[in-house]
């Protein structure tokens, strides 16, 4: 019942013509001229570029003088400006899924925009999302790009007060085949697993999905474990199962701080005893599976790792977009694992220091790494904080250009989309960002947005205030 209501209300707000920006018809000519082109097939700036935009494809783009300019074309100063791929978020959710009215998806999609995401992957999806891909696709609303991940397959569900969230319960084998195949069929792009999940199940999703010829992604649990995820191709999110690779053969405790036991206080006994040395080894393992994965790490940097004051988290620009209902949730939430838990501090800086060196291992050793912010979860949203992730990544110890990979190149590789988005070339979607300054010199300045090119159509920072604007007294009425 709940999830019907949610259809019509969602379905009455696109009808309202709640959108007071024109959405694009595909027939915009733009020119941009003297712009500073970052193509991401290699590290280097192509300055003094004129960009050919034409009915939402990049159709030309060289220098001034080599490139023919349409008379009819809307011309875009692009002097001392850099223009690069959109970015990508790999692991979104929406504010649905912790009870908020769906008639606010739209409104996030905006703040996706806004921050020039221009494609997201959607990790939990549910018919609600699907509709809100399918009215972006026939260009009824704005929005980035999305991909969808089934219902999240788990093994039991112990919060019993959370009705609303996508999933899957599946305890057997035969449970997971036919719910495999069924999401398969209502159009899926991967099959998600999160929590709780039994090897036989597990084999399962492994085996059907590879007969539907249907990717797998997500969690990895204490029952399947990090060598069977490997060896069946799952892409990894969150470096779930890396902490148990590192345990030292005698430790009496068989788990560590993965998923759900983030929460667990016993689980951080284990971190000083966590042993470095054995992260090559781990790193080979992951290499020769060639796998892609997600480290979701600024998530855990800021909520579970270093923590943020409560100055902070108000100065953030996210704090404004999260609904007033759950804010008093997520203060509870925080106070539990900061005041209640209390993990002592060198666990919790040693934790998140390892997980640092592992994902510039990954990264130095060729593994394929993908920005995702795992939004909104706690004071995060979607939007804001891939930026945070991508930055996190040369906090990590990457290169800038290796980090704007992870939300560019690499996501674009993985889902099988690299010949249309992921760089600037000609015959691309013209899915761009347009930056006052350059990000191969300060990754921060991938917030510099000056305008966003989606679906055809231009979108100014004046457009994007506006959006934002927008997103905010929808957000008042909630």
């Amino acid at each position: 019942m709940i999830r019907i209501l949610g259809m019509m209300l969602f379905i009455l707000a696109v009808s309202g013509n709640i959108y007071a920006l024109q959405l694009a018809d595909g027939g915009n000519i733009y020119a941009i001229k003297d712009v500073n082109v970052i193509p991401m097939d290699r590290e280097v700036v192509l300055n003094h570029q004129t960009v050919i935009i034409e009915a939402g494809k990049i159709n030309d783009f060289g220098s001034e003088n080599k490139v023919r300019i349409p008379k009819n074309a809307q011309i875009i100063n692009g002097q001392g400006k850099y223009l690069m791929p959109g970015l990508i978020d790999m692991h979104a959710h929406f504010f649905y899924e912790q009870g908020v009215d769906p008639k606010y998806i739209p409104q996030e999609l905006k703040v996706m925009l806004a921050n020039g995401i221009t494609t997201v992957r959607i990790m939990n999806g549910c018919k609600l999302y699907q509709d809100a891909k399918n009215q972006i696709a026939g260009k009824k609303i704005i929005g980035p790009e999305l991909f969808m991940a089934s219902p999240q397959f788990v093994g039991e569900w112990p919060w019993k007060n959370d009705t609303i969230s996508p999933k899957q319960i599946v305890t057997n084998a035969g449970e997971a085949e036919e719910a495999v195949r069924r999401y398969k069929r209502e159009g899926y792009d991967e099959i998600k697993i999160t929590f709780f999940m039994r090897k036989p199940a597990y084999d399962a999703i492994i085996k059907t999905a590879a007969e539907e010829h249907i990717k797998v992604t997500g969690h990895i649990g204490h029952s399947v474990k990090l060598p069977a995820a490997l060896a069946a191709g799952q892409q990894i999110e969150h470096l779930d199962e890396f902490m148990e690779m590192l345990l030292p053969d005698t430790s009496p405790i068989k788990y560590s701080v993965s998923g759900t036991d983030i929460w667990n206080k016993r689980a951080w006994q284990t971190v000083p005893y966590l042993d470095e040395s054995k992260i090559p080894a781990l790193i080979k393992m992951v290499k020769d599976a060639g796998v892609y994965l997600s480290p979701t790490n600024y998530f855990f940097k800021v909520n579970f790792g270093l923590g943020q004051t409560d100055q902070e988290i108000k100065n953030s620009p996210d704090y404004q977009f999260i609904p007033a209902q759950l804010l008093s949730e997520r203060a509870d939430n925080r106070d539990y694992y900061w005041n209640q838990i209390k993990i002592d501090e060198q666990k919790r800086l040693r934790w998140y220091w390892l997980r640092k060196k592992i994902v510039k291992g990954l990264n130095d050793a060729g593994v394929k790494l993908m920005s995702g912010s795992d939004a909104p979860e706690w004071y995060m949203v979607q939007g804001f904080s891939v930026h945070n992730e991508v930055a996190n990544m040369v906090e990590c110890g990457l290169s800038n250009f290796d980090a704007l990979k992870t939300s560019t190149v690499n996501p674009c590789t993985y889902m099988g989309i690299i010949d249309r988005k992921g760089t600037v070339a000609t015959g691309k979607d013209a899915d761009l960002l347009l930056l006052d300054k350059n990000p191969l010199e300060d990754i921060s300045n991938t917030k510099t947005i000056n305008g966003v090119f989606r679906y055809g159509k231009y979108y100014s920072r004046r457009d994007l205030d506006e959006m934002l604007q927008q997103v905010l007294e929808a957000k008042a009425k909630l």
